[in-house]
Parts: C-alpha cells; sequence; structure tokens
C-alpha cells in the first residue's frame, strides 16, 4: 500500500534527502524505506507515423490516487524484489550517482543510475530474465496483451527490452487540510522509478483502452517532449484537442504529469543522444 508524506515529515526520515545527506541506492531499499520502487517502461514501436512511443490516460476507477493522468506504463515493485533487482544489475552501471535531494519538487526526477544498453537487451518473453518478466507481466495485466503474450515465445517474441535508468524523485498525489481552513498541505509519494525501455514489433498489439488506461496511443518522440515541457495534453494525443471545444468532452479533467512522464522523457532525450553519437562516431 503506497504511503503520502507531508515535506516535514520526510526531512531528516527519508534516505538520500536533505537533513540525511547523500545515500546509496542500496541505502534507500532498505528495509522500512520511504521510497517507493516503481517499475516504468518506455515502449516504442514504428507505427504508420514513424518511430512512437507508447502513452495513455489512466482511468479513474482503477487508479484513484493518479486519476485522468496522461502516463507511460507503470507498475509498483515489491521493496525485496526491486533490491536483489538492483544487486544483480549494478555491476552493468555506466552511471551511478547517490541519491541527494535537498529540496522537494513535484514530478522532479533525478537519475541515480544508468545502464549498458548491450549487456541488458533480452527479447520478451523470455522466462528465465527477470526483466522481460516484470515487461511481460504490465503487457498482461495492464495493456490488454494477454492473448499476445500466450502465443509469443522467445523464437516469436513480442519485442526486445532493456534496463535504461533508475530515478528518483516526488509524485505529488494530493493536499490534506490543515488548521488554518485557508491552507492545505501538499503530499508527495517518494518514488525509485526503475525506468525500462521495450521496442514491440507490432503496435497492433496495444488496443485503445484497456481497464487501467483509456485513450492509448502511438507518440512521436518530439510530441511527447513537448508535451512533457508545456504539459499541453494534446501533444501527447490529437484527439483531446479535437474535443477541446465540446462541452460533454472529459478531456479537461485530464491532465499531464507525474514521473513516470518525466522517466520517459529522459529515457528519450539519452536514445537521441546516444543515437548522435552513434552518427558522429
Amino acid at each position: 500500500m503506497a504511503k503520502f508524506y507531508a515535506e516535514s515529515e520526510l526531512d531528516g526520515t527519508l534516505a538520500g534527502f536533505r537533513l540525511c545527506g547523500p545515500a546509496t541506492l542500496k541505502e534507500c531499499l532498505e528495509p522500512g524505506t520511504l521510497w517507493q520502487p516503481v517499475f516504468q517502461v518506455t515502449i516504442m514501436a514504428n507505427s504508420e507515423n514513424g518511430p512512437s512511443v507508447l502513452t495513455g490516460t489512466r482511468r479513474a476507477e482503477s487508479n484513484p490516487t493518479h486519476p485522468n493522468v496522461i502516463s507511460t506504463p507503470t507498475s509498483m515493485l515489491p521493496l525485496e524484489f526491486a533490491r536483489c533487482y538492483v544487486e544483480s544489475m549494478t555491476a552493468s552501471a555506466t552511471e551511478l550517482k547517490p541519491v541527494h535531494l535537498t529540496d522537494l519538487r513535484a514530478d522532479d526526477l533525478r537519475i541515480v543510475a544508468r545502464f549498458r544498453e548491450s549487456e541488458q537487451r533480452t527479447v520478451v518473453p523470455d522466462p528465465s530474465a527477470a526483466l522481460p518478466y516484470l515487461v511481460g507481466d504490465l503487457l498482461a495485466r495492464k495493456l490488454g496483451c494477454e492473448s499476445a503474450m500466450e502465443a509469443a515465445s522467445r523464437e516469436k517474441p513480442l519485442g526486445e527490452c532493456r534496463i535504461s535508468m533508475i530515478g528518483a524523485g516526488f509524485s505529488y498525489v494530493a493536499d490534506r487540510p490543515t488548521e488554518d481552513p485557508e491552507t492545505v498541505e501538499p503530499l508527495y509519494e517518494p518514488l525509485l522509478m526503475f525506468g525500462a525501455i521495450l521496442e514491440l514489433k507490432d503496435p497492433a498489439v496495444i488496443p485503445e483502452h484497456t481497464s487501467s488506461y483509456k485513450d492509448l496511443c502511438w507518440t512521436a518522440p518530439e510530441d511527447f517532449a513537448e508535451g512533457v515541457r508545456t504539459k499541453r495534453i494534446e501533444s501527447f494525443n490529437p484527439k483531446f484537442l479535437d474535443e477541446a471545444d465540446r462541452a460533454d468532452s472529459d478531456s479537461v479533467t485530464v491532465c499531464a504529469r507525474g514521473l513516470c512522464l518525466q522517466t520517459t522523457d529522459k529515457v528519450l532525450a539519452d536514445l537521441a543522444t546516444g543515437a548522435a553519437d552513434g552518427a558522429s562516431a
């Protein structure tokens, strides 16, 4: 069960935050931590509009803490699993920084680890490895790909995945009343985002709507980056621009925020930089 905290409740308690000083990633995953590990996947495919990234809107009925938020796919990770997973892949990190956040800003993701592409790439499904298991679980449980997962195999996979980075940050959740009726206190969820990439062979396996997401669509990377920068929802999905003038449209309740978007934004930026470096080499 996720727990939400006011800023005052984190200072001096949360590993790697302000009064506690820098902390290793391992220390942030110790038993009793206030950090919540989250598995996040940037799903890429060649759609009819070229290279694209999957986005969707979280359904209010299945995501009560983040209703109607444009999102890339995520799933909570058990702390013990996250701790063991980090231990297993630390050797492949190309960059490993201590977690040290001296201020609290919502949806401000700080990268604390990056990983080599060559040592992490694997197919989905692959029952012998942790990462494709996590990706497959997310595809089947939240993205309507149960049948596609059943039909796929290592010889005929749905795609290839790899871990890209781990980031730390705070997700704004809600406000709670204070003794002053004119003032509210923001509540945050301290998250460690395990950012993976899935290169999907066939984008058609993803439906437009599932029990977890509605308006799943494929967005050009440059439009995605613009949406993260401006928080304009039509950058992620042109449907919202078409509906903007409709009185009965629910697009007015949709917003673009969250560490999942920030994670994908940084993953895409790293991919673009890598492509540029490769082209100039």
